[in-house]
């Protein structure tokens, strides 16, 4: 499994990015590549499949949303 977190660095993205990869890291043992950007970026991919993005819905991952779909989709395979 390959997640990608894309996130700005103008607005400072960094912390949430760095805390969503550990929490990743731990629960699942996912290596999560990190990709600075710009623009109030902050997007999930996994398997190059956009699973969440803050431009699309106005807002970050709330608390676990990005660790259950990740569950969701283990538990289906």
């Amino acid at each position: 499994m390959q997640v990608s977190i894309e996130y700005c660095t103008q607005w400072d993205y960094e912390p949430r990015a760095l805390s969503l990869r550990d929490e990743l890291s731990n629960k699942f043992g996912i290596n999560s590549e990190l990709i600075e950007s710009a623009g109030g970026v902050f997007e999930v991919k996994l398997n190059n499949n956009l699973i969440f993005s803050k431009k699309q819905l106005g807002r970050f991952p709330e608390e676990g949303e990005i660790e259950n779909f990740i569950q969701g989709i283990e538990e289906v395979t």
